[in-house]
């Protein structure tokens, strides 16, 4: 496909028809299902495990990339997912991934040192991170326009049990059956999933779009560089490092845009989803309701421990707050959104985003109510929002850019998610270093997030009121 065809596609032709008869559209909602809590679960799981891990196979100092090299391959591999999907069918890359991930759960099982861990957790991202997004690309494929609103808010429901069920899952194993078990029990349970996903016809290739070597390093090593400058304060680099980072990020994204320029359909992003109005939009909604959740459930915790108004069971209970936010409100959006229309669920999205974490920064961190106030305001007003940007974008992208244009949008949110908590801990910090107290210094980090809320309300009005 040309880039002139790109650009000139209808914004509003339906993205894909439904890709399997009922019973098979049953099959893979089942399938998809499993696959994202097997996903989302992994990315929760470690936290609770991490003392055991670092008691047993020692290095300390490295126990923390168990949880970074997971996040950062998952982030990496977006992309290249939808590009998969696009090229080859959302089933064939769905099983691919699922394979990927079983294969690293064995490596994790069976390390038996720390750096070994910490690659196999690596290789784990890879296919959790694929597997997370082309479940999305999948229920786009496979549902219409009117559906996808319910359907994502069922996805949605997923990450909020694995958010809950993760932790549980890995304090329940480690103190029966030992920690490694609970990453080997991926393997029936994946082989489920793929069994479900096979009942389902696949789909034919839609695109002849190009996986380019060049392009995807290109565009690995510009965004790597970009999520590691991002994580820096949290990593202690020093200097030399960052500017290495920092060249490592201009050279890949400019050789990425130079690659791209020449050969359109070897994009891994395509170019119309940073220029056209409505696409750019919903990307920035993406990162600004991703940014308000991740920072303010990061915060929170710190600022109530901080105050002495709970300890760290309490603290994880407001995490969980904003998960089951997040959930309902894309439960609820999903079954407005076809009716209300794009505007309105997003603008109420963002009034949520801006209005709770206003709450957490005018109770201060000690006032309890308003913290749980708060906080499940700041998950439904993500759930409204993240589920408009999502159902909109596929909605109005080009039938044979569906899963490029799902894995930008949702690699939208994962940036956002990693400059809000980093961003916003330095709000925090430079707040306490200019005078203001534990607890003064957290409701500036809290104000800030309110004023991301209000800037997302801004784009929030710019989508149309119907489609």
């Amino acid at each position: 496909m040309s880039h002139t065809t790109e650009r000139t596609t209808p914004a509003a032709a339906p993205a894909a028809a439904p890709a399997a008869a009922p019973a098979g559209r049953t099959a893979l909602l089942a399938g998809v299902l499993l696959s994202l809590f097997l996903a989302a679960a992994d990315s929760t799981v470690v936290g609770s495990l991490l003392p055991t891990i670092a008691g047993q196979l020692g290095r300390q100092d490295l126990y923390s990339w168990l949880i970074s090299a997971f996040l950062l391959t998952s982030v990496l591999v977006t992309p290249l997912a939808g590009a998969v999907a696009d090229r080859w069918g959302g089933r064939r890359a769905m099983l691919s991934a699922l394979a990927v991930f079983a294969a690293a759960s064995v490596a994790v099982a069976s390390a038996q040192d720390m750096p070994t861990l910490i690659a196999a957790r690596a290789a784990q991202g890879i296919g959790a991170g694929a597997v997370a997004s082309l479940t999305y690309v999948l229920i786009g494929q496979a549902f219409d326009a009117s559906e996808r609103g319910r359907m994502q808010g069922m996805l949605s429901s997923v990450w909020g049990l694995a958010a809950v069920a993760g932790p549980a899952l890995g304090t329940a194993a480690q103190a029966t059956v030992g920690w490694r078990w609970i990453f080997l029990l991926n393997l029936p349970l994946a082989a489920v999933a793929a069994v479900l996903l096979r009942k389902v016809p696949a789909a034919p290739s839609t695109t002849p779009r190009v996986i380019s070597p060049g392009a995807l390093l290109s565009f690995a090593a510009g965004l790597g560089g970009l999520l590691l400058l991002i994580e820096t304060p949290a990593l202690d680099v020093p200097a030399p490092l960052i500017i290495a980072l920092a060249l490592l990020t201009v050279l890949g994204l400019a050789a990425h845009i130079t690659l791209v320029r020449r050969r359109p359909t070897a994009a891994l992003i395509p170019s119309a989803f940073a220029t056209k109005g409505d696409q750019r939009v919903s990307g920035l909604l993406a990162v600004g309701a991703a940014a308000v959740l991740y920072a303010s459930v990061t915060l929170l915790p710190l600022a109530l421990t901080a105050s002495g108004a709970s300890g760290a069971t309490e603290s994880g209970l407001f995490v969980i707050t904003g998960a089951l936010g997040w959930v309902v409100g894309s439960a609820v959006c999903g079954s407005l959104l076809q009716r209300l229309g794009p505007r309105t669920t997003a603008a109420i999205g963002a009034l949520l985003l801006a209005a709770g974490p206003a709450l957490l920064a005018a109770g201060g961190s000690d006032a309890l109510p308003l913290a749980i106030a708060g906080e499940s305001l700041a998950g439904l007003g993500t759930g409204f929002v993240a589920t408009t940007s999502l159902v909109h974008t596929q909605n109005t992208a080009p039938v044979q850019w569906l899963g490029a244009y799902t894995a930008a949008v949702t690699l939208c949110r994962n940036i956002g998610a990693a400059v809000g908590v980093n961003l916003l801990a330095a709000v925090q910090l430079i707040a306490a270093d200019h005078g203001y107290g534990p607890d003064d210094s957290y409701c500036v980090a809290f104000a800030a997030l309110a004023v991301i809320g209000i800037l997302t309300l801004v784009g929030a009005l710019r989508l149309p009121k119907r489609y």
